[in-house]
């Protein structure tokens, strides 16, 4: 993918949602720089320090962590048009908490929290887009934690399956299990299950 390309999708999403001038976007250009992530590669690693935040420009990733017992546990799926990395660390100035990694092939611009910082000095209404996506990522991440708690693991997978009706194409079956928490055994009897009632 060429950088050309690749600022032109983040011009897309970006200018959809807040009003931007050229002249911001000229400048916005210069610290958003393009990354590859060869599949299986991370584009963030756990107990990281010195990382971005990225903006999906192509491809697919999972996001996760591992617990104590080196389990890794699958907390989301980024998509193109998505964003990645750990929020919190990235915030706070912390070591990285969650790994990134690609499921194939994908591209990324990412940026420096400085440089992030500067962009909403210059570009106010910048700023306002991160606030409505930060605010967009609590929304997911309450309703995910709410039908964790209180929806059968079937459910979980045919709203999964709704809001991304691809996804079995691009992710291994062990890892929407992950994400569903559940056993792979699991999620084959219960896709076999839906299978028969169709």
């Amino acid at each position: 993918m060429e950088l050309q390309e690749a600022h032109q999708k983040l011009y897309k999403y970006t200018s959809s949602r807040i009003p931007l001038k050229d002249a911001d976007f000229e400048l916005i250009k210069k610290y958003y720089h393009l990354r590859k992530v060869n599949k299986k590669d991370f584009f963030l690693k756990e107990g990281s320090r010195n990382f971005q935040q990225g903006f999906v420009v192509a491809g697919t990733l999972r996001v996760f962590y591992s617990d104590a017992k080196a389990n890794e546990h699958v907390l989301y799926f980024a998509f193109e048009d998505w964003w990645v990395g750990d929020l919190s660390a990235f915030h706070f100035e912390d070591a990285a908490t969650l790994n990134v990694q690609a499921l194939e092939d994908s591209f990324i611009l990412e940026i420096s929290k400085e440089d992030l910082e500067f962009l909403f000095e210059q570009i106010p209404a910048l700023e306002r887009l991160f606030r409505i996506m930060a605010q967009r990522t609590l929304a997911v991440l309450q309703k995910r934690f709410l039908m964790t708690v209180s929806a059968h693991a079937e459910e979980r997978y045919l709203e999964l399956l709704q809001r991304h009706p691809r996804i079995e194409q691009l992710v291994a079956q062990h890892q929407i299990a992950s994400y569903l928490g559940i056993l792979p055994e699991s999620l084959s009897r219960m896709k076999k299950k839906l299978l028969s009632t169709k």
